[in-house]
């Protein structure tokens, strides 16, 4: 559902909305609102190397613990994406869409399609292999990216990449300023920070 800052100010607590505050009504399903079409697709192939050929990814800005007062210049939605292979993991956020560059938009999708499935359905923070962190961070910095401070959110099916405008530049032709988007009185907004965080969704295998 999207979600305008009118909405948004009736849960603000000393400036800050908690995203786990948040009526569950206002949140749509990533599965029906990216990946329906894939998940009848994915279900007609007979194999998984041909399932991951299907897959694509939907790259997001997103706040996963607490949202600043937003400007009204991006359409901003209210998210649940389910991740993290056979474990189903629910990650709650608020986010707003990126239009990938063309340049990068295949790069992007290679991630979806090399992790899905990753570590056997095992492909979450509880269970990160080295070799998994290693594998990611060598296919983001192919395509000139890093998640040098947020790799720990890791999972199949969500991809984390720092929020820096020189990331968001590269990702997207419609990148907005991180410095114009919010009110950032009060929060803390540098490189180690959670919030903001660029993601890249991806159907999750299970």
């Amino acid at each position: 559902m999207i979600v305008t800052e009118e909405v948004l100010s009736g849960f603000r607590d000393k400036g800050k909305v908690p995203v786990r505050s948040l009526p569950s009504n206002l949140f749509s399903n990533t599965g029906d609102l990216f990946f329906r079409d894939d998940v009848v697709s994915l279900h007609q192939f007979p194999t998984e190397e041909e399932e991951r050929r299907a897959i694509h990814v939907v790259p997001i800005l997103a706040f996963l613990q607490s949202v600043p007062p937003l400007t009204n210049d991006r359409e901003w939605i209210a998210l649940h994406h389910q991740c993290g292979g056979y474990h189903c993991l629910q990650v709650a956020m608020v986010a707003t869409m990126l239009t990938p560059n063309a340049t990068i938009k295949n790069g992007l999708n290679n991630i979806g399609k090399q992790f899905y499935f990753g570590q056997h359905g095992q492909l979450e923070p509880g269970n990160m292999l080295a070799s998994s962190i290693s594998e990611y961070v060598t296919a983001l910095s192919e395509i000139e990216l890093d998640c040098e401070c947020t790799w720990r959110r890791l999972s199949e099916g969500l991809y984390p990449i720092d929020c820096t405008q020189e990331n968001l530049n590269k990702i997207a032709s419609d990148a907005p300023s991180l410095d114009m988007m919010a009110d950032w009185r009060g929060f803390t907004r540098a490189r180690y920070s959670m919030d903001p965080i660029i993601l890249l969704l991806a159907n999750n295998s299970d």
